[in-house]
């Protein structure tokens, strides 16, 4: 998300507490915690009560297991199979 920042001030302007600090490290704290090899010692320097948990990327877990299962439920529907009035029901 190359427009993080852009997106945080928006939510600041509707009333989100963001403070100007958490906007500028924005996109370096999502990518602490994106990936699982990064280092992630300024994004805890900042938020101090956050949990890191020493996970294992090559270890499937019960969330992937969820989102695999969630993804593929979009693929179960043959929409030409069926009409715009079955679909409302």
């Amino acid at each position: 998300m190359s427009d993080i920042q852009e997106r945080m001030r928006t939510l600041r302007a509707v009333g989100v507490p963001y403070t100007d600090d958490e906007i500028a490290n924005a996109k370096a704290d999502m990518l602490a915690q994106a990936d699982p090899n990064a280092d992630t010692a300024q994004l805890l320097k900042r938020y101090p009560k956050a949990v890191t948990v020493p996970g294992n990327a090559q270890q499937v877990t019960e969330m992937d297991a969820l989102v695999a299962y969630l993804q593929m439920l979009g693929t179960l529907v043959n929409f030409a199979d069926t009409t715009t009035e079955r679909l409302q029901q």
